[in-house]
């Protein structure tokens, strides 16, 4: 981040103090760190006070294989091309999340984390919501029909059952035995899991997987 402080307390409110190598504000001073320590994390802000943090994940990756890369999108999304999650994946980062996710009860912080830390992707509801062509990312079972496409879109861009059910004027509950039919195609217990999955098939091949 362009800010030390906002550095800090970024990092001091997701791992213990005594567990961090090292906080820089730029690309390089960051990559030297990296080097030095060899970490198995690094949390990275889209926004540097020199350098770009996009570029810093690619380098940083390439230093240490196996390096976990949580990157934070700080921009408001109004200033910005809206391409920031699709960038920050491309990158590397494993977990993407919205500086504003550090202030949220749902967790989703610590969620991607864990979820990272098991080698599988993750990327927040506020992340989600900003991604353009969520679809792009979607690799769907013949058997999905065109209703359980719909709502899987509107799953990725970060919408909760109750949006869905809002949205496309159905009730609640019809929403989650379409969810339930969705995940027993795709063969997973969780929309995390399918998230995460489908996540993982788009950014392990290098290339965006179209709806059919």
């Amino acid at each position: 981040m362009k800010s030390h402080f906002g550095l800090l307390g970024l990092v001091h409110s997701v791992v213990v103090r005594s567990r961090i190598k090292g906080v820089a504000t730029t690309e390089e001073e960051a990559l030297r760190r990296v080097r030095q320590s060899n970490p198995g994390l690094m949390i990275c802000s889209d926004q540097l006070e020199q350098g770009d943090g996009f570029s810093l994940c690619r380098r940083a990756i390439k230093v240490v294989s196996d390096l976990k890369v949580l990157m934070v999108i700080t921009s408001d999304g109004l200033t910005s091309d809206g391409l920031e999650v699709s960038r920050a994946l491309d990158s590397g980062a494993m977990a993407v999340v919205c500086e504003q996710d550090f202030l949220s009860p749902e967790m989703e912080v610590m969620q991607s984390l864990l979820t990272a830390a098991n080698n599988k992707y993750y990327v927040s509801s506020r992340a989600r919501a900003r991604m353009q062509k969520p679809e792009l990312i979607v690799e769907s079972p013949q058997s999905l029909t065109p209703r359980e496409k719909e709502i899987l879109i509107l799953m990725l861009k970060g919408a909760s059952d109750r949006d869905i059910s809002d949205q496309l004027l159905i009730s609640i509950y019809t929403v989650k035995d379409y969810g339930k039919s969705i995940r027993s195609k795709y063969q997973v217990k969780s929309r995390l899991q399918l998230i995460s999955m489908l996540l993982g098939q788009r950014f392990a091949s290098g290339a965006a997987l179209a709806l059919r």
